[in-house]
């Protein structure tokens, strides 16, 4: 691929800053399920923690009200613990009763959470919203590859896809938004939530994901009103005021039967790693030259990938450079409202256009 074919935008990155209290920023990182190895403890255990701090730390974390509600997974509640009670440890500081008897109760044998299907390992991970704009609670599951896919967790590319959407506000805000592949809804709920889309559609093609999907969304706006949409393909529509929402089964093999149209002329479409396999980049392509053509070349793809394969992507941006669409690289924005790793994963970050018809 010649390297001209790709713009690459160059925005000087800002430092990364991190303001407020250690217990509320290990907090954040505790609810969306960082791995432990990777959290950030902001000098928590630069001195020894009394009893007082130890039960604060409990209050934010393994006894957060959104935890007792919807509990994040067991397994890593414990290693949390296990993780701070090994810290305290090596401090010689007395382990507070409550640490050790939730610890120890989560390793006693039979311990469940109240999940709907425990059988594919789902529990809930809580996200907090930059700018004090609330949290997003996802049923979502612990492993990469659950019930034969891949679309039942949050991957780093979703939430790099959060932090670009939340540094680019003028490009979503007020938008028709299609999403691609949306999985749990990470991207699609948190634009639902802070940018009040006229309508945003989040789609998927698998049964249990598209379940999770609907869970999730109903979940994080349960206020919202049911409307009625004709499409048998959109399982759910909802009407929370200033945004009406759609889940929707979009099969990108059968994309021109879809009757998309009905329901969204969009302006943005967005998607999170669904470039990964190269057997489904003619349906890919298919859909997007659809979507595209409903516009009239109007709309823009914004696509986050994590890069696993270079002449994997490399052959998905050639299809696109030949099918006639304009590529621009973005800057990928340093984590800092959505924790993901950027040293271990290589993401990358492309807004896609055509010229109009």
């Amino acid at each position: 691929m010649k390297p001209d074919d790709i713009r690459k935008t160059t925005v000087e990155k800002k430092p990364q800053i991190d303001d407020g209290n250690p217990l509320k920023l290990v907090s954040k990182q505790f609810l969306c399920g960082t791995p432990i190895r990777s959290i950030r403890w902001h000098g928590l255990f630069e001195q020894e923690l009394s009893w007082d701090e130890q039960a604060a730390l409990l209050d934010v974390t393994v006894d957060h009200p959104l935890v007792l509600r919807y509990p994040i997974s067991v397994e890593y509640q414990a290693a949390f613990l296990k993780h701070v009670i090994a810290q305290l440890s090596s401090m010689n500081v007395e382990h507070h009763d409550r640490m050790y008897e939730k610890y120890c109760a989560m390793l006693s044998p039979g311990t469940e959470l109240p999940l709907d299907d425990p059988s594919i390992g789902l529990s809930y991970k809580h996200y907090e919203l930059p700018h004090g704009q609330g949290v997003i609670s996802l049923k979502e599951s612990g492993a990469f590859v659950s019930d034969g896919t891949t679309g039942l967790c949050s991957w780093q590319a979703a939430k790099a896809l959060c932090e670009h959407i939340s540094n680019n506000r003028d490009d979503f805000h007020g938008r028709n938004i299609l999403e691609l592949g949306s999985g749990v809804g990470l991207s699609g709920i948190y634009l639902a939530k802070c940018y009040e889309p006229s309508i945003i559609v989040m789609s998927d093609c698998h049964a249990s994901v598209l379940t999770a999907l609907k869970e999730n969304v109903r979940l994080n706006f349960p206020n919202a009103a049911s409307v009625e949409c004709d499409n048998p393909l959109v399982s759910l529509l909802l009407d929370s005021g200033n945004t009406l929402m759609g889940v929707m089964d979009l099969d990108w093999q059968y994309i021109s039967a879809s009757n998309l149209s009905q329901l969204i002329e969009p302006d943005v479409i967005v998607a999170a790693d669904i470039v990964y396999d190269h057997t489904l980049f003619p349906a890919l392509l298919s859909t997007l030259n659809y979507i595209f053509c409903l516009s009239n070349n109007r709309c823009k793809f914004v696509l986050a990938c994590t890069e696993r394969n270079q002449d994997t992507l490399n052959e998905f941006l050639q299809l696109l450079i030949t099918a006639k669409f304009r590529i621009n690289e973005e800057t990928v924005s340093p984590s800092r409202h959505f924790h993901w790793d950027s040293t271990a994963s290589n993401i990358r970050i492309f807004t896609i256009t055509r010229a109009f018809s």
